[in-house]
């Protein structure tokens, strides 16, 4: 239910009262400062009436005692009484100085005081002239002018005139007393009612506090069960949830994040997020870092991040964001979901579908490989029928092959481990290549190929075999979407600047439907007209991120002739002149590319090699050895297993895809512990994936053994796969002598009862490694004994650092090196060779 929204308080009545307040408070001050004047000023009047009246009488006895002391003298004539008087009358005139002051402010009294004053003087000149006659006319005429009464009555009259002004003072006095009272009784009342005022205002102003206090308790108890509830919603919330000001401050946390993270929602309370998680790293606010722009995150959600535990130890979550708007800024609220569960699920699943798919690929290698072999022995013999089953069942178990291969290409982007082996290629061969293998395909769905290239070469750095894997699958969904008869073009275009090169698959199908457009390129993604046609929905994923580790970008386009353009674009390289006539030099010698990243032991080869005859070059890495291979040409390479720059094996795989084994042998070293021998070595002749394919196995042998007079060479083949091994012994048969073995002890329990010529190893075995064997690959003269390699598999660096340290350790013997070079040169690169140019 939705109330009214709440009103701002208005100002006016605040900013009237505020002032009305002060200014009545400051006139009453003023009043009643007023009244305290008057009332002291009464209270000033009424002491100095009093002091008046003290002083007049006071007056009144000097005079008296003045007298006394006069008549004192004129009966005694004893002197003491004339000093006596002196002092009287001096003080007399003193006190009606005073007195005198005294009166000026009351000049309603004024003539009475004169009048005193006057008789005063009278008397006291009467005083001094009976003084003066007992000095000048003696005791008798004083006595008689005491005693005539002259001075009895100015006295009296004295008396009378003071009595008369004591009683004005008294009158006066009572005046101001009563003033006085009624001024007191007035400000009593005043006070009085000024308390029942602050008093009424007090209760008043209590009452409003009261309601309002009340009022706000009444808030704070909604807001209080309005906290409990969203607490108890948030607590009862299986996700973490954790609330951010806008300064990046943590506010709370529910019981998920409590129990998820470690911590008391009290001990992260106004702690830095950063304590617990770095998505949001760098400087400056923490809404911008986090991303808010205008109210909006631009990344609400958050895939495969950590937080750290109290305990230090991270743990991995998916984070969503939401904003909650208050009057305080925007603050965040930050949503956990923990994924260890969903990791291991899909570890799970990673190792499930390596397993299947290893268990799937073992037998269709065997079942590709039979099949070939029936093709090529059998093929000119077997009817038009039976040819057909044969090629329909190869070319099914190839496509089954591809699927496989797709789920392991998803698993190794999943895990970052897709690799690309970069070499100089030209992209001219890789179309005209993609439009060959793929042209019974296209033969067999009833559309027509059309393949234009222009004529020149554009070389790029590239992994032939995955751009043949992204021409392939563009091509196979331009079928799929192809009405039959329908015509597919593949083309190659430099672009205007010069710089990159275009590749362009066309069909002429209905196009891409609007609402599968924007997850077209997602995994496991098929149109909905497209959803019973083969395919697992992989193809376009994965080549998108092949070309996205060339360089390049994928994208579709709608033609305007109707149809659809797939197209990607990679960089160009400088066209490099591969010389291919270069298995020896002008005086027929062998040329010799040593790639050695340790300079001792790179000048110790040269030495051995050039003692022999041999031209020989020093490298120090992959990078260098691959420009001078592409750029001159070698008979040889000298290729050390611990290279810096690149993983020996790897490099290897490459150049013997690019230079074959009929134009350079690969011999693979490594300097034993102490460094007091000769490296050892690995006479590689080929390394071939699997489905082996008979007629390159049968290529490279033959090769191997071209020119060392040996018909039939015994041939060691370690696989853990029996029926890979029929299928290689068939496809060797009459060609040489097949030592079969499945595991590495009958494969060394072979080696120590017949010394092969050549070895075929397979990488992965269901206990160990195939080149575990390679340190026991040594004949009686201590040489190398050749050997082939393949595997379903992608070596990586782990591996090659289990090998090195094989080769490494385990020998007891080591291998002649410079017997080893000899022989390969005797049966792959003799002077004047045959037909193949060796």
């Amino acid at each position: 239910m939705n109330g009214d929204a709440p009103r701002p308080p208005r100002g006016l009545p605040f900013l009237l009262l505020a002032l009305f307040v002060p200014l009545g408070l400051a006139a009453l001050l003023f009043w009643l400062g007023g009244e305290y004047d008057r009332w002291n000023g009464l209270r000033d009047e009424t002491d100095k009436s009093f002091e008046r009246r003290v002083l007049l009488i006071d007056i009144l006895s000097q005079l008296r005692a003045a007298e006394s002391s006069q008549r004192g003298y004129v009966i005694t004539q004893d002197p003491e009484f004339t000093a006596r008087y002196g002092e009287w009358h001096t003080g007399i005139e003193q006190a009606f100085a005073k007195a005198d002051r005294l009166y000026r402010d009351v000049p309603e009294q004024r003539a009475g005081f004169t009048g005193l004053h006057k008789l005063a003087r009278a008397k006291i000149a009467e005083m001094d002239e009976v003084l003066r006659l007992y000095a000048t006319q003696g005791p008798e005429v004083a006595r008689k002018r005491v005693t005539n009464g002259a001075g009895k009555r100015l006295m009296a009259r004295l008396q009378h005139q003071l009595d008369m002004v004591i009683r004005d003072e008294q009158r006066m006095g009572d005046t101001r007393a009563a003033a006085y009272r009624n001024r007191t009784d007035m400000l009593q009342r005043v006070m009085w009612i000024l308390v029942a005022i602050s008093s009424l205002s007090l209760a008043i102003a209590l009452l409003g506090l009261w309601r309002q206090r009340l009022s706000q308790y009444q808030i704070e108890l909604r807001g209080y069960a309005a906290a409990q509830r969203n607490e108890t919603i948030l607590d009862s919330t299986i996700d973490p949830i954790i609330i951010i000001n806008p300064s990046g401050t943590i506010e709370t946390i529910n019981k998920a994040a409590s129990k998820m993270l470690g911590y008391e929602p009290a001990d992260l309370a106004r702690r830095d997020f950063d304590v617990m998680s770095d998505i949001a790293p760098g400087v400056g606010s923490f809404l911008d870092r986090i991303g808010l722009v205008d109210g909006e995150l631009k990344m609400p959600y958050w895939t495969d991040r950590q937080v750290r535990h109290q305990s230090g130890r991270l743990l991995p979550v998916d984070i969503a964001l939401g904003v909650m708007p208050l009057p305080d800024g925007d603050h965040i609220v930050m949503s956990l979901r923990d994924i260890v569960q969903r990791k291991r699920i899909e570890r799970l699943k990673d190792d499930l579908i390596s397993t299947v798919s290893h268990e799937l690929r073992t037998p269709l290698t065997s079942i590709v490989g039979a099949l070939a072999l029936l093709r090529l022995d059998v093929g000119n013999r077997l009817e038009e029928e039976p040819a057909s089953l044969v090629a329909i069942a190869e070319n099914n178990a190839q496509r089954l092959i591809r699927l496989i291969n797709d789920m392991l290409d998803i698993d190794r982007i999943d895990s970052g481990k897709l690799r690309m082996t970069l070499a100089p290629t030209d992209l001219y061969h890789v179309i005209q290549r993609a439009c060959e293998d793929n042209s019974s395909l296209l033969r067999a769905a009833g559309a027509v190929l059309d393949c234009t290239l222009p004529d020149e070469h554009l070389m790029i750095q590239a992994d032939e075999e995955r751009l043949l894997q992204v021409l392939t699958n563009l091509m196979s969904n331009a079928v799929k979407a192809a009405p039959e008869g329908s015509r597919v073009s593949v083309g190659l275009r430099r672009s205007a600047d010069g710089r990159r090169a275009t590749v362009y698959v066309d069909d002429q199908g209905p196009g891409i439907p609007q609402e599968f457009r924007s997850r077209i390129f997602g995994r496991f993604e098929r149109a909905a007209n497209d959803e019973a046609a083969p395919g697992t929905g992989l193809g376009l994923a994965i080549a998108r991120e092949i070309v996205s580790q060339h360089g390049g970008d994928l994208w579709f386009e709608d033609r305007s002739g109707g149809g659809t353009r797939f197209a990607f674009s990679l960089p160009i390289m400088l066209p490099l002149s591969i010389t291919r006539d270069r298995l020896a030099d002008r005086d027929g010698h062998v040329s010799i590319l040593i790639c050695e990243s340790n300079p001792a032991i790179a000048r110790q080869l040269q030495s051995q090699l050039s003692e022999e005859g041999y031209t020989c070059r020093v490298v120090t890495s992959a990078r260098a050895a691959r420009e001078a291979i592409a750029a001159n040409g070698y008979n040889l390479l000298l290729l050390d297993m611990a290279l810096d720059d690149a993983d020996a094996f790897q490099f290897a795989r490459e150049m013997r895809r690019i230079e074959g084994p009929k134009s350079l042998s690969i011999l693979m070293v490594s300097a034993p512990v102490g460094d007091d021998g000769a490296p050892l070595s690995l006479d590689l002749i080929d390394w071939i994936d699997k489905p082996i394919d008979p007629s390159r196995l049968k290529t490279a042998i033959a090769a191997s053994f071209r020119h060392s007079g040996i018909d039939r060479p015994t041939v060691l083949h370690l696989d853990d796969d029996q029926d890979t091994l029929e299928i290689t012994a068939s496809a060797l048969k009459g060609i040489a002598y097949i030592l079969k073995a499945t595991t590495l002890a009958e494969a060394r329990a072979l080696l120590r009862v017949e010394t092969p010529h050549l070895a075929i190893l397979d990488v992965h075995l269901e206990k160990g490694l195939g080149l575990d064997l390679l340190p026991d690959l040594i004949d009686e003269q201590g040489v190398a004994i050749p050997t082939i390699i393949y595997s379903a598999h992608d070596i990586d660096m782990e591996i090659a650092g289990q090998i090195d340290a094989i080769l490494v350790k385990s020998r007891t013997s080591l291998p002649d090196l410079k017997a080893t070079v000899r022989r390969v040169v005797a049966t792959r690169h003799a002077k004047g060779g045959g037909d193949d140019g060796t």
